[in-house]
């Protein structure tokens, strides 16, 4: 993908964009023919649209790892760097390939790092950024993770709509036969280079038939260890202020689960510390946070709030000043 200028102001998202992104939060596989069914206009124009938005850096289609499956094969952990870390350092941590994401927040800069090969692996990491020259001030390391990027949803097909759309989608049915780890692994290292590839072409690089490898996606993705979506330049689309919670309850898988079901929530997680709720959350204003904190819950105390300045790097995109995509690091831990 070619640079985008940072100093130009991306564009605003018109109803359209919004709700063929939407359409693709819900279903990234579906056919164009039935995302322009369901939001009434021409498939041609539901891929003219998606391809000036994936030109232009404000939209991508996501290939994640679901929650069940970062419970199961992956350490994750939440890394506060000094604010006053260099440029040249940052640019370092940005470009490692198990940092998934970068903020920048009124607390410091938020690296979320990843690892399969345990929790001693995790602390070299995080020793490997200070060689990058990044000085990490803490690290906590989570317990579960309740919702990540590609669980957030815009608001803007009805539910009528979002019911069209996920018709086509596997039965559970059909997610409950066991599919291999090592299938899996295949499916998902082909998809993440385009996760809208055709079953043939999915196919030919698992050597199996076209329907053989149609059945192992429906089953990956119906038990809920593949999710494909969509993410966006929050900017352009209205959401300019996002805030990092830390608190804690009696109940933290409770209140856990509970902000997952938020709206402005677009990730959220038990960690392992002292304040163990950990919870992102993106708005149009800041002024919503005292309504976003009631709604969550009286049993919640929040110990700290961060205001998140700027998105450096998303799920492996690198994100210019106004959360366009320029660039892309292939994540791998």
């Amino acid at each position: 993908m070619e640079d985008v200028d940072d100093a130009t102001v991306a564009r605003s998202l018109d109803e359209i964009d919004l709700a063929v992104l939407h359409a693709l939060q819900i279903d990234a596989r579906a056919p164009w023919a039935r995302i322009a069914a369901v939001i009434g206009v021409d498939a041609a124009t539901v891929v003219r649209h998606w391809s000036a938005l994936r030109a232009d850096g404000l939209a991508w289609l996501t290939a994640w790892p679901t929650p069940q499956r970062w419970s199961a094969t992956t350490d994750l952990g939440v890394a506060l760097l000094d604010s006053r870390t260099p440029a040249d350092a940052l640019a370092a941590v940005v470009r490692r390939p198990w940092v998934l994401s970068v903020d920048e927040t009124s607390a410091g800069f938020l690296a979320l790092l990843a690892t399969s090969a345990g929790l001693a692996r995790l602390g070299d990491r995080a020793r490997e950024l200070a060689d990058d020259g990044a000085r990490v001030l803490r690290m906590d390391v989570a317990a579960s993770i309740v919702a990540e990027d590609s669980t957030w949803r815009l608001a803007v097909l009805s539910n009528a709509q979002q019911r069209s759309l996920r018709a086509g989608a596997p039965s559970e049915a059909v997610g409950s036969r066991p599919i291999a780890a090592t299938t899996l692994a295949e499916i998902a290292a082909a998809l993440d280079e385009d996760p809208r590839m055709p079953a043939a072409t999915l196919a030919l690089r698992l050597g199996v038939s076209e329907a053989t490898a149609r059945r192992h996606l429906e089953r990956a993705t119906a038990a809920g260890l593949l999710r494909f979506g969509c993410d966006l330049a929050m900017p352009a689309a209205g959401f300019r202020r996002g805030v990092v919670l830390w608190g804690r309850s009696e109940d933290p898988e409770g209140a856990a689960v509970r902000a997952a079901r938020l709206p402005e929530v677009h990730r959220a997680g038990i960690l392992v510390g002292a304040a163990p709720l950990f919870v992102c959350l993106r708005s149009r204003s800041l002024t919503s946070l005292p309504a976003v904190e009631r709604a969550w819950g009286g049993d919640v105390e929040i110990s700290d709030r961060w205001a998140v300045l700027r998105g450096m790097k998303r799920n492996g995109h690198v994100l210019d000043a106004e959360g366009r995509s320029v660039a892309r690091v292939a994540p791998s831990w």
